[in-house]
């Protein structure tokens, strides 16, 4: 059977194989009849309901539906790999994040939000350019909860979506090593600064909104480590964060994790040198992250996890703590129900909010903390 009418396994089990038929006509439509490609459909369904403390002035409670991520951010994608022959191949990754109770797109409405990439592959590593992650998200090995609704990234928002528009990626994988570059030309002009957004590329300013990261990360069958470096330059004007292209936000990260049989202990530091607004009335703030989680699976099906993070700000009051938990409990290998649960802990000048990072409208007040409490379902196709 030709590779043009073939469906990978995971795209038959989606209800929404049209999305990969179109897609295998177009690859079709391109004449490359001797080259091998199989284009993936995939995706996430994680939502549930949860409960919120200590909202606003009044410490409100609420019920609700979260729309960024729940124990895994919601998203659905297509992928390929095509062998051109002589080690060569072409990759691609189109993926969209939503949200489930709306039924509408995260990442600020955008279709392809999360990755949208195109580039060539061979054995000196892989070249692509798009709207790609900075290399600190796949440097964070030793976050146990990772995009958690209660973990790391209420602390640091931008590592929950360290996305770079208009990119350009050089990674290389071996024998467990893997190094990796991120230069944008001009990132993200739509996502909030908390999350990395400037206004773009910029025609008059060559450094204005530029971003640059750097990974080298290896994992053994026992364990693993990682350090990456990220700097964003300013240049969004007035009301940013970082105004003027002079500016810079640099995070340095080192973590790692190891593994005792069933069980993983993760830890990771990260420094952050910001010279820019941090928070209303702090402008030009370092500030230190450290956390430390673990993982443990009692029986096969049952995963309970937990972390405790703390974030210092240099010479004010404005860090939290955060301490989350997980017990999860798989029905299936791409099925599974979970209660998740987190108190945060502000000091006098900080209002962060546990419910998931980059939220507008469930936040406390200053120095007001917040305990989060959810239980969801996911499913994996």
């Amino acid at each position: 059977m030709s590779p043009c009418m073939r469906l990978s396994r995971r795209a038959r089990l989606s209800p929404t194989t049209v999305w990969y038929g179109l897609a295998s006509l177009a690859a079709c439509a391109s004449g490359a009849a001797h080259a091998q490609s199989s284009v993936t459909l995939y995706g996430i369904i994680d939502t549930g309901v949860e409960y919120l403390s200590d909202i606003g002035p009044q410490k409100a409670s609420a019920v609700k539906v979260p729309q960024l991520t729940a124990s895994l951010p919601s998203r659905w994608g297509l992928r390929d790999k095509e062998d051109l022959g002589g080690g060569l191949s072409t990759v691609f990754v189109l993926e969209s994040g939503f949200a489930p109770g709306q039924g509408s797109l995260n990442q600020s409405g955008r279709l392809f939000g999360r990755q949208a990439y195109v580039g060539l592959s061979g054995p000196w590593g892989t070249l692509s350019f798009g709207r790609q992650y900075s290399q600190i998200f796949w440097a964070l090995p030793g976050d146990t909860l990772g995009p958690n609704i209660f973990a790391a990234g209420v602390l640091d928002t931008y590592l929950t979506q360290p996305r770079d528009d208009n990119s350009i990626v050089y990674s290389f994988t071996s024998s467990g090593l893997t190094v990796g570059v991120t230069y944008s030309l001009g990132r993200d002009a739509v996502s909030p600064a908390a999350a990395g957004g400037c206004v773009g590329q910029s025609p008059t300013d060559w450094r204005a909104c530029k971003s640059i990261s750097t990974m080298v990360k290896y994992e053994a069958p026992s364990w693993g480590a990682a350090a990456a470096f990220d700097r964003n330059d300013g240049g969004g004007g007035a009301g940013s964060p970082l105004p003027n292209s002079s500016q810079t936000d640099t995070r340095g990260v080192v973590d790692g994790y190891v593994k005792f049989g069933t069980a993983t202990i993760g830890a990771g530091f990260l420094h952050r040198i910001n010279h820019g607004q941090l928070a209303p009335g702090i402008v030009d703030a370092n500030s230190n992250y450290w956390w430390i989680g673990g993982t443990y699976l009692p029986i096969p099906k049952v995963v309970l996890d937990a972390q405790y993070g703390h974030l210092t700000v240099s010479g004010h009051d404005a860090g939290a703590s955060v301490i989350a938990a997980r017990a999860m409990y798989l029905l299936s290998a791409r099925s599974a129900v979970y209660v998740t649960a987190g108190r945060l802990f502000n000091q006098r000048h900080a209002a962060f909010t546990i419910d998931g990072g980059a939220v507008t409208g469930s936040s406390p007040v200053d120095g007001v903390d917040q305990t989060g409490v959810m239980i969801g379902i996911r499913h994996l196709f």
